[in-house]
């Protein structure tokens, strides 16, 4: 009675298992007619176990698949034979009840049981997997899309933001766009100045007009009349022929200054006449050239204590600073990390050809706790770097941070405090890249800046490298 009981309960739990199998379970014994037909081989075959079981087998086979079951019994009738499994994983197809051929992937197992020899099939339909695999790309497909509508409201001119700054900011830019104000971009490095002139010039009605832009930190003090003015032909020395300047570009446009701080005085004083009347000359020239051009300025120092220092002319301050705009740093609106960093990681799967799904939880709440001394642009960065490195959809991100680093600046009397959180940054990013700045795994491109505006940066931080390095 005992081992009735336990043969009962084996079979209840053989019974389970092949009633909740995915595959298609059938055992065929050696006359080959069908001895075992479970739950998902009656889906798959379309047929009642009752109707399969005693049936031969070979109604439910195609031609490939009865010459391959054929061989392998021959190959193992033998005396001296062992049987052996059989993996067929794909170019096999099947018979269902109404004899329709479908592809399938399938094993086969021989079995001694009671000195008789069985063999079992494991059976896949590819049809159905291909089905399942084209409506996992479906519903991922839609994911993204309902994703992008998600953050459509965090969305703004090719900029993404929910936080109470961001969108009083945009708020800002739509308010000025369609007037001819002067405007001063003010914000960190990184956080997007330049985005923001996008967006001003966009929607403004000089938006089928050329946005001219001007990285004022980038050239030499003495080339940056010629940029901005133009020369005549023999001005100075290389000045081979007649060249016009920014001004004349954006004629009925826009032109955007960016890092307007780093302008010499006298390149202030010739840009404060062009404010206020419109007109100049070409360097080395007498002609006065007149031009309608809408000026949008940047820069991340504080203008008005380089009043107070001299190093920038009063009347020009107040004829940039019309209508300020002041970005807020990443640290200020911790809320559209999220956005941010999932808008990022998207941008990159595509570039990469990678299925990222998204970033881990705690991931995600690392990036919230980091001050971002590099803001937007360094956290485009890492997130950039954590997509080539993924290895899962589920997307890893260490920034290795440590807890005691500086808590950011809270007023303008702790700009050192940021400095020096700057400073820190850069020395990290070019020791890692062995010092080298140009190229495509140099200091320069690892931050999103020109090697002229790193070495610039460098310069006015005092960072230097190594003798020994």
């Amino acid at each position: 009675m005992r081992a009735e009981e336990l043969l009962r309960r084996s079979e209840e739990r053989l019974g389970s298992i092949l009633a909740s199998a995915m595959d298609a379970i059938v055992t065929i014994d050696e006359s080959r007619c069908i001895t075992l037909f479970n739950n998902a081989a009656e889906r798959i075959f379309g047929c009642s176990k009752s109707w399969a079981q005693g049936q031969p087998f070979d109604r439910f086979l195609s031609k490939g698949f009865r010459n391959l079951l054929e061989r392998h019994l021959r190959e193992s009738t033998g005396k001296s034979a062992k049987p052996q499994p059989v993996w067929a994983p794909e170019g096999l197809t099947a018979l269902r009840a109404n004899r329709e051929e479908f592809p399938i992937e399938a094993t086969l197992s021989p079995l001694e049981l009671g000195g008789k020899r069985y063999y079992t099939f494991i059976l896949r339909d590819v049809d159905e997997r291909r089905k399942i695999e084209a409506e996992l790309h479906r519903l991922q497909t839609e994911n993204v899309f309902l994703q992008e509508e998600i953050s459509a409201p965090y969305r703004f001119e090719e900029m993404i933001g929910g936080s109470p700054a961001m969108r009083s900011l945009f708020s800002d830019v739509e308010q000025v766009a369609g007037t001819d104000s002067t405007v001063l971009i003010i914000g960190e490095t990184g956080t997007g100045k330049e985005r923001i002139a996008h967006a001003i010039h966009n929607l403004s009605p000089r938006k089928d007009r050329l946005l001219v832009k001007l990285n004022c930190a980038a050239l030499p003090a003495e080339l940056i009349e010629s940029e901005l003015f133009g020369h005549e032909k023999g001005a100075f020395t290389g000045a081979t022929a007649q060249r016009k300047g920014r001004f004349e570009m954006a004629d009925r446009g826009t032109l955007f200054l960016d890092e307007v701080g780093e302008l010499s005085l006298p390149a202030q004083a010739k840009l404060l006449r062009v404010l206020q009347e419109r007109e100049f000359e070409r360097v080395g020239g007498g002609q006065t050239i007149r031009v309608d051009v809408r000026v949008i300025a940047a820069t991340n120092r504080n203008l008005a204590d380089a009043v107070k220092a001299g190093e920038f002319r009063v009347d020009l301050y107040y004829r940039l600073d019309v209508f300020p705009l002041r970005v807020p740093p990443l640290r200020e609106r911790s809320e559209d990390i999220a956005v941010l960093a999932d808008h990022f990681l998207r941008q990159f799967a595509r570039k990469l050809g990678k299925p990222l799904a998204g970033i881990a939880p705690e991931s995600l709440r690392t990036l919230e706790r980091y001050t971002w001394p590099g803001n937007v642009r360094e956290l485009q960065n890492i997130i950039e770097r954590a997509a080539v490195l993924a290895k899962t959809p589920l997307v890893d991100i260490d920034l290795k941070l440590d807890d005691s680093s500086p808590d950011p600046p809270q007023t303008e009397a702790s700009e050192l405090l940021l400095e020096a959180v700057e400073r820190g940054h850069l020395l990290k990013v070019l020791e890692e890249s062995r010092w080298i700045i140009e190229g495509g795994t140099g200091a320069a491109a690892k931050l999103g800046l020109t090697p002229s505006t790193l070495r610039y940066r460098m310069q006015k931080l005092g960072i230097r490298r190594p003798k020994q390095v």
